[in-house]
């Protein structure tokens, strides 16, 4: 019986620590926190808009400096930058009406959006595209960068690293309260060492959860908090139970059992209550960031139970006695109470002038949450010490709010393409009243960018119209050679362009942006030509 004991002690503190160790890099292997809510408009948008085209982590990087030193090393950084086939660059240095992107000679901005999941986004690219920019930008340009995802990771930084800071805080004030409550050194440390052992095992539990399911990163902070406050809790409801059955019954192994039979029931039931509690509550809350919450406190729940009925009363067995060592303060009177002790039982002895001393005050530090602003977390989130704050904050005096985490609007046909010259007017037409709805510039980059695709479209007719014009005349003798022949090439690459955005529905159009503005350089140039030679044709004939 006691060796069953001891070996079932030993399983669960050599699983514990195994645990712990899987879940040493736990940080890299959880989600970053999503406020995504299946069913809403912003979760149909965002689903939509990634079936159509991918992945979508949008940067915006401010370069600052000499409008000639500006040109030289902007345009140099943009060419870097498109290096990368993940990458859709937009800067001020290519063609179209990107105004908005140059506000002043002294300023510019470079939007880059990379085609990769916000995860790689927060861990590899904004890394490596912070290394890119200080390789390719110096004085007398300064470059400011700045993004969703960098703002993601710096909150996610300071999250975890704010609960680091309170466990260093928790750990000396648990102590001190729990030498108050059993006056001996061995005694305190018994529910601290379960509980810290509680939080690695539930970091090792989230590691190996997070490959069957979405675990955000936040729920490390729940697993840390409310793994510390059961795994002590427990332990200290058995440790206490223990003290005084050891008390009636000198035999510690009697005392183990009985203080298991009575202390851990308490603990499976009130624990077994929570789970079911937390397990309801999941089922009906929306969005993997609450259901990752409800999973790290019910794992650390189911740790705190078995380590607390398993591990603790074996452990206080073969201590005995010795659980009262390195005593810190006088020893109470024998067969005497502790002062919590008897004011537990002041307390039993008239329960509802206790029950209303302990619910009022509860009520009252409720009242607060009425007066809650909730919200989606933001650079205001940060401590203004924060370089990922600083960047957002310099972007946004320079060039106005919300490049780094901008609206976006989704269209799509349930039939055919959308480049048709209605479907391009009606955006067109919406990208207007945003303009003027808001006031601002920034929605006339979006109709700068659609004004383009529409005169592609418009390309094919121009095309059709020179072939015609070309049949009907044949006046390949009084033209130069290469011009007609210029307009004809040009349109047939606009039109096989286009025709890629039509089977595609505008999947990855932004890549092409750039190749159709080429060729329909060479589409107007050959039209201008061919314009002046019908008008010298026609004076010639006169």
């Amino acid at each position: 019986m006691h060796r069953r004991a001891v070996v079932g002690f030993v399983a669960v503190v050599l699983s514990c620590l195994a645990l712990g160790a899987v879940g040493l890099g736990v940080e890299d292997d959880l989600s970053p926190f999503s406020l995504k809510i299946p069913g809403t408009s912003a979760s149909d948008g965002e689903t939509l808009a990634q079936s159509h085209f991918g992945d979508s982590s949008p940067f915006a990087i401010l370069l600052r400096g000499p409008a000639s030193a500006l040109d030289r090393q902007g345009s140099a950084l943009v060419a870097e930058l498109r290096r990368d086939p993940e990458a859709t660059v937009l800067s001020p240095w290519d063609r179209g009406s990107l105004g908005a992107l140059r506000p002043g000679s002294r300023k510019a901005l470079v939007l880059v959006d990379y085609h990769v999941p916000l995860g790689t986004a927060m861990r590899e690219v904004a890394p490596d595209l912070e290394a890119t920019v200080e390789d390719g930008v110096h004085a007398p340009v300064a470059a400011t960068q700045s993004g969703f995802a960098t703002v993601a990771q710096a909150l996610q930084d300071e999250s975890l690293g704010a609960t680091q800071r309170a466990e260093l805080v928790a750990a000396p004030l648990l102590i001190l309260v729990l030498l108050l409550v059993f006056r001996s050194l061995v005694a305190a440390a018994i529910p601290l060492l379960f509980g810290a052992l509680t939080v690695l095992a539930g970091r090792g539990v989230l590691s190996l959860l997070s490959g069957a399911m979405t675990i955000d990163a936040l729920s490390l902070v729940v697993c840390t908090m409310m793994g510390l406050a059961l795994g002590v809790d427990y332990s200290l409801l058995i440790v206490s139970r223990f003290r005084e059955e050891l008390e009636r019954d000198p035999d510690p192994w009697r005392a183990a059992a009985a203080t298991r039979a009575s202390a851990g029931r308490t603990t499976l039931f009130a624990g077994l209550t929570l789970i079911v509690a937390i397990l309801s509550s999941a089922l009906l809350q929306p969005g993997s960031l609450l259901l990752s919450l409800a999973v790290a406190t019910g794992v650390v729940t189911t740790i705190s139970i078995l380590i607390a009925t398993l591990a603790v009363p074996p452990l206080l067995a073969l201590l005995g006695p010795r659980i009262n060592a390195l005593r810190v303060g006088p020893a109470p009177r024998s067969g005497g109470r502790s002062t919590v002790a008897a004011a537990a039982g002041r307390a039993l002895r008239n329960p509802a002038l206790a029950a209303c001393l302990v619910a009022v005050p509860l009520v009252l530090l409720t009242l607060p949450v009425i007066g809650f602003s909730t919200g989606a977390p933001g650079i205001d989130e940060l401590p203004s010490s924060n370089q990922a704050r600083a960047d957002a904050e310099t972007i946004d005096r320079a060039v106005g709010p919300g490049w780094e985490a901008p609206f976006v609007l989704v269209a799509a046909t349930d039939r055919g393409a959308i480049t048709t010259s209605r479907h391009l007017s009606q955006l067109a037409d919406w990208q207007r009243c945003r303009l003027h709805a808001f006031g601002r510039a920034q929605p006339d980059l979006l109709l700068g960018i659609a004004s383009r695709v529409g005169t592609a479209v418009d390309g094919v007719f121009l095309g059709n119209l020179f072939r015609s014009t070309k049949a009907q005349h044949q006046r390949a003798d009084a033209a130069p050679a290469g011009v007609v022949q210029r307009v004809v090439v040009g349109a047939r690459h606009v039109e096989r362009r286009v025709g890629i955005l039509q089977r595609l529905g505008m999947h990855r159009a932004g890549r092409d942006v750039d190749e159709l503005t080429v060729v329909l350089d060479d589409v107007l140039a050959g039209v201008l030509a061919a314009v002046v030679l019908q008008l010298s044709v026609a004076l010639i004939a006169a």
